[in-house]
């Protein structure tokens, strides 16, 4: 009987998932997992492999995830082993429930996230899905992308741009099977909200909220830490230009902590990358002089000047810098990078919204000193997840 129960409780859960359509994330892909552990719940999940029911899994009790030799999933949970699992379905009996996530091999610390997940084989390695709808999802980009102890006004700002990159980017993922990671290189998600409910209220106040162009589709609200004074064009960044996103002063941010930064690289390794990578004429003097001094009062697309065809990316890359942004100087056996700013610097400077909100700046004041030429929308109503 309580068999029977428990499957009409799953198939009800089942329906609701494709009304909903929630968010599929993909957790830590970059990782290669071979074995996990789900523990410390919330709440009771239900784990279900391929299409038998295993259990339910509480506080007290955990479930280990192996990848076989043969490509097929080993679960572990209750002390019984079930081998040849194509597929782990682990459910929360109810919304708003949560699960510490931690790696065995290689091993990571645990991180709790809301919502449902799906673990299969995938490439040698563990898939982790996380199905979880929009706004919940938020709560955890929010709060990984912006920190704790921000004014209300930035938070419905990230909440929008976060949203907004959310449903427009949505299928990045697809043939990985899922929508979006948690790395920086979708949006950071690096656990479920912890912090102060100041997130949840900007999402709740903000709740659909979206960026348009003057055409409807989805506006490009890429985002870095600081711009350095300056954000960049796009096609600095992707050989690309954006609609809408220009390069322009911002002198919200440029006292803030990650405004500037330096880097000391030997003044050999300076010389030889530039001339084995782009033949650069170190036997001229003018151009000689160039790489132990030169500054530029704009953001540059690239070093001393566009006809030496080095893009301030390419080195940014190579060198592992902070931003693209910077000027040289020489010391000796050494040459000095002094930079500004964090990131990639397209479209929202996040250091210098947040100066705006302490300023009593609203949220869109914010957002339309950043994305002039998008407006405030809201999603339709078939893509918000009651």
């Amino acid at each position: 009987m309580l068999r029977k129960v428990l499957l009409a409780i799953l198939v009800g859960f089942a329906v609701l998932f494709v009304q909903a359509q929630p968010m599929r994330i993909g957790l830590f892909p970059t990782q290669k997992f071979t074995k996990i552990k789900f523990a410390n719940a919330i709440g009771s999940y239900f784990i279900i492999a391929d299409t038998t029911f295993i259990g339910v899994m509480d506080h007290f009790s955990f479930c280990e995830i192996s990848k076989s030799v043969n490509g097929t999933l080993d679960i572990v949970f209750h002390g019984l082993k079930t081998s040849g699992v194509k597929e782990l379905k682990i459910i929360a009996s109810e919304r708003e429930k949560s699960v510490e996530i931690s790696g065995i091999a290689p091993s990571m610390k645990a991180r709790s996230f809301e919502g449902d997940f799906l673990v299969r084989s995938n490439n040698g390695s563990l898939l982790i899905v996380n199905q979880i709808d929009l706004e919940t999802y938020l709560e955890g980009v929010v709060e990984s992308e912006a920190g704790t102890g921000q004014k209300l006004e930035y938070y419905k700002v990230q909440s929008i741009i976060s949203r907004t990159f959310a449903m427009k980017s949505k299928q990045k993922h697809a043939k990985d099977g899922f929508d979006l990671c948690n790395q920086v290189h979708c949006q950071a998600y690096l656990h479920k909200r912890n912090g102060s409910p100041i997130i949840d209220s900007a999402i709740k106040a903000t709740r659909g909220q979206i960026m348009l162009h003057e055409d409807s589709t989805l506006a490009p609200t890429f985002f870095s830490a600081n711009c350095g004074g300056q954000t960049c064009e796009p096609s600095q960044v992707w050989n690309a230009s954006i609609n809408g996103l220009t390069s322009f002063r911002d002198t919200f941010c440029i006292y803030t902590k990650q405004a500037t930064w330096t880097k000391q690289i030997a003044l050999s390794q300076w010389k030889s990358y530039l001339v084995e990578k782009y033949h650069y004429p170190i036997d001229d003097s003018t151009s000689a002089a160039l790489i132990l001094n030169w500054s530029s009062n704009t953001r540059p697309a690239f070093l001393f000047h566009p006809g030496y065809g080095i893009p301030m990316r390419d080195l940014r890359e190579h060198f592992n810098l902070k931003s693209a942004y910077f000027s040289v100087s020489s010391d000796g056996n050494m040459v000095t990078l002094s930079g500004r700013g964090f990131g990639h610097g397209v479209g929202l400077c996040q250091e210098g919204a947040m100066k705006m909100a302490r300023l009593s700046y609203s949220y869109d004041q914010i957002l339309g000193f950043y994305f002039p030429l998008y407006r405030l929308s809201f999603i339709n109503s078939n893509y918000l997840l009651e």
